[in-house]
């Protein structure tokens, strides 16, 4: 017997291939292919699983590193004054 897949699974599947689709064309195509899903499934898929990352970490992870930088380099004003010097290099 075939393994069921879940809809939130075919749902994540239909977006990896089409990331740009609104949840009525997500609705459709999955409707095509016999699995009934609500917009709102869909809007729920889209938000747990579009959660931004940088660099394979969440963004909450960049701001404790971001937060430590400033820590080590003697407080927010004095990275903010280095950032500024690099972003002037660059």
């Amino acid at each position: 017997m075939a393994k069921r897949r879940n809809k939130a699974a075919k749902i994540r599947e239909f977006l990896s291939e089409q990331p740009d689709a609104s949840a009525a064309e997500v609705v459709k195509a999955l409707a095509v292919q016999r699995v009934r899903v609500s917009p709102a499934q869909v809007y729920n898929v889209k938000a747990t699983a579009g959660k931004p990352k940088a660099n394979g970490s969440t963004v909450y992870d960049s701001l404790i590193q971001a937060k430590r930088m400033a820590d080590a380099m003697g407080g927010v004003d004095k990275a903010r004054a280095a950032l500024d010097v690099l972003a002037k290099l660059l």
